[in-house]
């Protein structure tokens, strides 16, 4: 699968699931209070956000036809 996000748009994303997993370690630890369901479903987008980040490929720009790599 070819590369399908941007520079800027993969450091949003890789910043973006940095950000989200902090939040889900702090909720993890009691500090912040959510359900932990959703301190779970923080860490799961936000593995996926930095995986997305790194690797510049997203599934869901794939299947919309969206292409925002102006260099592949």
């Amino acid at each position: 699968m070819k590369r399908n996000v941007g520079h800027i748009d993969a450091i949003v994303r890789v910043v973006g699931g940095v950000a989200l997993a902090a939040f889900a370690v702090l909720a993890a630890f009691g500090v912040v209070t959510v359900p932990v369901v959703s301190a779970l479903g923080l860490g799961i987008i936000a593995i996926v956000l930095i995986v997305e980040g790194v690797m510049r490929r997203c599934l869901l720009y794939r299947v919309l036809g969206v292409d925002r790599c102006p260099v592949d």
